[in-house]
């Protein structure tokens, strides 16, 4: 019994003449130290590019045999050979069948000598032909060729491996060298049949993939333009989706538009480093952009009371009462200032809404706005559902405060996934805590998250460089990488480590910009609104919990093509039983 390469050939691919020859190598007990590869294809044949050899059949100590098959009924007339199947089917052959077999075997040999060289002992291998007419008795001979070129159906009476020994002893040695070795080594010929049909198993890089990935998750949805063309018609309009569905740039794309037919616009957020992010966005844009805080700061100072409320300020931040600054200060200040403010802002655009809706800060808003939040041209966007971090209260009261200032504006709700592969998108749901995705999910499947287990701070810094070294090593920048976590630096596992894989650890909680080149880390918080195409989430020690949910979701979400968690032993338990769970419920569906 031959090793057959492909072991199994679909009946389909073969004709039945190729098949009965097929079976008769794989089962012939005397063909069990050969090896035979079926339709090896040739990029270049003497008389032109491409070509197929039906078998190639490769004999220890002797050589190769190159089978041309031709089944059914053979004829020739005035030189034109033609073939019939048992269908009826005539098919006229362009060259006999002889020099089809012998141009093969030519075109082989000089494949085999341009990859191993004219002087090695591979290319001394001899090679012959055969035709095998499997369905007929063997034509007349001819110059053309010999009888001992041909297997025909008596033959096959016998043994195949009679007959192409026969071919070996008869023809083959023909092609012997006169010289040196008489017969290929079995080094030889594996080398050979390495190179005429190898094994391999090609890793497509991170790099790669997540490049693929990428392309496939940059563009706004369809989904997303209908919304703007609701904002378009209505005048204030609140946009509530879940991590992924797009929020921000459909926020941005409103903006733009708005300013693009001279609209006075503010765009504000929460976050410092989403507010940064958005600046550099509308950079030259006329649209004034930046966190709320921000941009009340900018009013109050440019106002009576700016240096009054710098000292106030100043003392707040001295004495650590980040609490009072900030649920005291910033509002009264603020209200004194924007009765100063003559020239309010035409429209109001607010991303990160969820964690903005406080009776103070809406209070302040409603000055910020011609017409206020009752009459004026707004655009609100938020995740109702679990990214208010900064605010307890649940997604209905956050909008019934909206209400209260304004009676009359359309909510729009964003449901597809834009941000995330399918695989983070369903995990991201599942350790959120959702019996049900908050979203529609897409299609792009992408690479599966990946768990990482560790014990101790020492532990996680071991599988953190482990990481950075594999990703490194598929070509992924750093720049694409964002370590998060859901401590600050100073209470991380990693709060010691200075360099990771001989790259500085830099803390960008506060700012990206010195960050490149760098491996780049950041807590949950500071980092929310934004997105990284490789996310490595570090520190989880704790999956129970709304809070500890919520910075999951929240962390888990900022991956658009590859996650990475790396979770203590003592949390694995509630994953794995999350996972369980879940997949438990899609089955039942």
């Amino acid at each position: 019994m031959a090793k057959m390469i492909p072991a199994q050939i679909d009946d389909a691919v073969l004709s039945s003449a190729e098949r009965r020859v097929f079976d008769l190598l794989d089962t012939d007990p005397d063909t069990s130290e050969w090896t035979v590869l079926h339709s090896l294809g040739l990029a270049r044949r003497t008389t032109g590019p491409y070509g197929e050899i039906d078998f190639v059949v490769i004999i220890p100590a002797e050589g190769i045999v190159c089978l041309e098959i031709k089944g059914g009924r053979v004829s020739c007339e005035n030189g034109v050979w033609r073939t019939m199947d048992r269908h009826g089917n005539l098919e006229t052959l362009k060259k006999s069948p002889f020099m089809q077999a012998r141009e093969s075997m030519f075109a082989l040999r000089g494949s085999i000598i341009g990859h191993f060289g004219q002087a090695s002992p591979e290319s001394r291998c001899p090679i012959g032909f055969a035709v095998v007419f499997p369905d007929v008795s063997c034509p007349p001979v001819t110059p053309e060729f010999e009888r001992s070129d041909v297997i025909d159906s008596e033959d096959l009476r016998r043994p195949i491996s009679a007959s192409i020994t026969r071919v070996v002893r008869n023809r083959l040695r023909d092609f012997q060298p006169r010289s040196g070795e008489r017969y290929p080594t079995p080094s030889q010929l594996r080398a050979i049949r390495t190179y005429l049909r190898p094994n391999f198993d090609l890793v497509v890089a991170k790099s790669v993939s997540l490049g693929r990935t990428e392309a496939k998750l940059m563009s706004l949805t369809e989904e997303q333009y209908e919304r703007l063309d609701e904002l378009e018609d209505n005048p204030r309009c609140l946009f509530e989706g879940a991590a992924g569905t797009g929020k921000t740039l459909l926020a941005l794309e409103y903006a733009r538009r708005a300013s693009s037919v001279g609209a006075k616009v503010l765009f504000v957020c929460f976050n410092r480093l989403l507010g940064d992010w958005l600046q550099e966005q509308t950079d030259g844009t006329g649209i004034t952009t930046s966190t709320w805080h921000e941009c009340l700061k900018q009013i109050i100072v440019a106002s009576g009371v700016g240096e009054e409320f710098l000292a106030a300020e100043h003392e707040a931040l001295n004495s650590g009462n980040r609490v009072t600054l900030f649920e005291e200060l910033y509002p009264f200040y603020g209200e004194v200032a924007l009765e100063e403010m003559d020239n309010p802002f035409d429209v109001l655009v607010m991303d990160e809404g969820q964690d903005l809706f406080k009776q103070t800060t809406l209070d302040l808003i409603n000055r910020v706005i011609r017409g206020g939040l009752a009459g004026g041209i707004w655009g609100i966007f938020g995740d109702f559902t679990r990214q208010a971090l900064y605010d307890s209260s649940g997604s209905s009261e956050l909008v019934a405060g909206l209400s209260s200032y304004s009676k009359h504006f359309v909510r729009a709700k964003l449901t597809l996934n834009c941000r995330n592969t399918r695989r983070i998108a369903e995990e991201t749901a599942i350790v959120g805590g959702f019996d049900t995705p908050p979203f529609r999910i897409g299609h792009e499947a992408g690479m599966p998250v990946e768990h990482r287990y560790w014990r101790t701070a020492s532990g996680l810094l071991k599988t953190l460089t482990e990481t950075i070294h594999r990703l490194v090593s598929d070509g992924v920048p750093m720049d694409d990488v964002m370590v998060l976590s859901p401590r600050r630096l100073e209470n991380s596992a990693l709060a010691d480590v200075g360099q990771i894989c001989d790259m500085k650890l830099v803390d960008c909680s506060r700012s990206l910009d010195a960050a490149q080149g760098c491996i780049r880390f950041s807590t949950i918080h500071a980092f929310k609104g934004l997105e990284s195409q490789v996310v490595i989430i570090v520190d989880v020690d704790e999956v129970e919990g709304a809070r500890s949910q919520s910075l999951l979701y929240v962390g888990m979400s900022r991956a658009r093509s590859l996650l990475i968690l790396m979770i203590h032993e003592q949390a694995r338990r509630s994953i794995d039983t999350r996972i369980r769970a879940a997949l438990g419920r899609e089955f039942q569906n």
